[in-house]
């Protein structure tokens, strides 16, 4: 899919469409997809026009501030806002409202971009990956209003799959915007950790967590990634093609899908890419995923513990059953704990640093399974008992937040009910453009095989 993105801008540049007229189109979509989904907490028609106007005017004075000048930008509700409600999806912050915005919000009203259409809903304060626990409701997946969206950045991804933004901005500590991404079938990027800056944007664990871009244009994320690092050429780099890539898909549970369609579609995606020229597969294990997964644990447990630990003495029957009983479940963590978490968290970034000397990308399922239900609350796992549905979500994904590694999921393919396969491609830190590069020739490739 090209750019939705400059498509937008050379429309308003033309006078084909115009800011004000576009989100006049959109506005019964809008609130159809509010009504359906609830992707959004806070919704401002109003606010958003007054932005398009400005953008308006300096189309006509021929003065647009960037290609995202008047183009709408979605804010899951974790990023803080001047002077409208950031509530982070919970009843403690429904009446907070910042006097400033965050440092990645600034950039964007500083590129024109319309930040003001509201604020997307998530799972309360981050800490989950189904969206279903939100002070305002659950988020509702686009496709079936019964399933879940993902989370918990899951209003970011259901705004950008029903196309009421051709961008979104979302948070992942443990796998928040990939896995949202994945289940509604649209591109999700976990840049490297501190690529963007998370001034202003309310933590769940400031050791795992990162903000990045979701959208359906592999394009759009280039772009969005350009417009912050311009030195970097991100759209320049990703039509390359890589004189040769090597590429490790983990063997075992680590890197095998749960459901066999899902499994399926994966690895006939897989079998595109290994056919063409200069590519190679190889299937090994992926090293130490017991200590990533148990260190994982550890931070976020104890760092997001510390965060609420004064709301949790105070209020802790103000939260949503399912985040309290999580923070509360991990608040005993020692110190000692803590220390080793982090200590280990260095140790395994040298371990997989040396891995990489060997391959330019991991490539793995995003998740495991299709969207679930809204009631599910366990399935049966890999060892064929009743698995904790939250944590088989975050399986695949959470691994490489503790280890801060950029990780970007590509819808692969659909099953007959139109949910989308999902694949994930992980590189070396700092290495955004590789995983676009390596997502865009897979792209082709799906794109130009037989259909089924």
């Amino acid at each position: 899919m090209p750019s939705q993105i400059k498509t937008l801008h050379q429309d308003f540049v033309n006078g084909r469409q115009n800011p004000v007229s576009w989100l006049e189109e959109l506005e019964d979509k809008i609130l159809l997809v509010q009504q359906t989904t609830n992707a959004f907490i806070h919704l401002d028609l109003h606010r958003a026009r007054m932005s398009a106007e400005e953008s308006w005017r300096r189309y006509r004075e021929g003065r647009p501030l960037s290609v995202m000048d008047g183009v709408l930008v979605g804010l899951k509700d974790l990023f803080e806002t001047a002077n409208m409600p950031t509530t982070a999806g919970s009843q403690i912050l429904k009446d907070y409202q910042p006097t400033h915005d965050a440092s990645i919000v600034q950039h964007l009203r500083r590129w024109g971009a319309n930040c003001d259409l509201g604020k997307l809903n998530l799972h309360e304060f981050a800490f989950g990956p189904t969206s279903c626990y939100s002070y305002f409701g659950a988020v509702r997946h686009p496709l079936d209003f019964g399933k879940m969206a993902g989370g918990s950045s899951g209003g970011s991804a259901v705004v950008v799959a029903t196309d009421l933004m051709p961008l979104a901005l979302g948070t992942d500590t443990g796998g928040s915007i990939r896995i949202p991404a994945a289940l509604c079938g649209v591109i999700g990027l976990k840049p490297t950790y501190d690529r963007i800056s998370r001034q202003g944007v309310i933590p769940l664990a400031w050791t795992l967590d990162h903000v990045g871009p979701l959208a359906r244009s592999l394009d759009d994320v280039a772009l969005f990634m350009d417009l912050l690092s311009p030195h970097e050429h991100f759209g320049e780099q990703m039509a390359l093609h890589p004189p040769s890539l090597r590429v490790l898909v983990p063997e075992g549970t680590e890197g095998r899908a749960l459901d066999a369609d899902l499994q399926s579609r994966f690895e006939g995606a897989l079998d595109l890419l290994s056919s063409l020229r200069n590519v190679r597969v190889d299937y090994a294990p992926l090293p130490e995923m017991e200590r990533i997964r148990a260190a994982q644990l550890v931070i976020i447990g104890a760092e997001a513990s510390n965060y609420h630990w004064k709301w949790l003495q105070e209020r802790p029957m103000d939260y949503q059953t399912d985040v309290r009983e999580r923070l509360m479940a991990r608040s005993s963590y020692l110190a000692v704990q803590y220390i080793e978490g982090l200590r280990a968290r260095h140790e395994l970034i040298k371990r997989y640093r040396t891995l990489f000397n060997a391959y330019d990308v991991i490539i793995l399922p995003t998740v495991p399974i299709y969207a679930p239900d809204l009631s599910t609350q366990s399935v049966t796992g890999y060892d064929g008992q009743q698995t904790d549905v939250r944590n088989l979500l975050v399986w695949m994904t959470a691994p490489f937040n503790l280890l801060g590694l950029p990780a970007l999921t590509l819808p692969v393919g659909k099953n007959p009910q139109g949910f989308a396969a999902s694949a994930q491609i992980v590189a070396p830190w700092g290495q955004e453009g590789r995983i676009l590069q390596v997502a865009k020739i897979w792209q082709d490739a799906m794109e130009t095989a037989i259909p089924e």
